[in-house]
């Protein structure tokens, strides 16, 4: 079981493995290694610190050419979080991702600051991507919750909605949203 430690990010106080803070060979430079899984808690534990009644799902993929970040946020009933929450939610893009893509030229342009925490430890290697989407995650409750809100119209009843929705869903997960109040 690895330790937490502390850190601070723009005023935000975030724990973090303490594995996560390295220190460079050639230069004895201590400093945060900013892997994308590492980022997306530091992006959840944000959420879940200042926004305690949102519904938040944060993951993260390895790939031969990078990494990125995927985090979904929504209200508990699925709907959207108001523009100005979200906005303060995906900042976090920005101060976490390793550059952008110039679609102009069709190249990858890492980011040129040297971020630090508010201490001063510099944070290296970040994810190349960072996507924040305001909508539930597919398949959990609060999506089949928030698409029975917009559909319900064009169903006769909740089971009617269910019993078409029913393959798209776990067992498990068809047996949580059956237990939801949907009327």
């Amino acid at each position: 079981m690895s330790k937490k430690v502390k850190i601070s990010i723009q005023g935000n106080e975030f724990l973090i493995p303490s594995t996560s803070i390295q220190e460079c060979s050639y230069d004895n430079e201590t400093y945060v290694h900013m892997r994308a899984k590492l980022c997306a808690s530091i992006i959840k534990q944000f959420v879940k610190k200042n926004f305690p009644n949102l519904k938040v799902w944060a993951g993260s993929d390895v790939y031969s050419g990078g990494s990125s970040v995927r985090v979904e946020v929504c209200n508990e009933d699925g709907s959207q979080v108001e523009s100005s929450i979200f906005e303060k939610i995906s900042q976090w893009k920005h101060i976490l991702q390793g550059g952008t893509f110039n679609g102009m030229i069709d190249m990858y342009e890492s980011r040129e600051d040297s971020p630090t925490t508010d201490k001063g430890t510099p944070l290296k290697y970040f994810p190349s991507y960072v996507f924040v989407e305001n909508k539930p995650k597919w398949g959990s409750p609060e999506y089949w919750l928030n698409q029975w809100n917009e559909l319900k119209d064009n169903y006769i009843n909740v089971n009617d909605f269910l019993n078409q929705n029913k393959t798209y869903m776990t067992d498990k997960e068809f047996e949580k949203v059956s237990n939801l109040n949907l009327v």
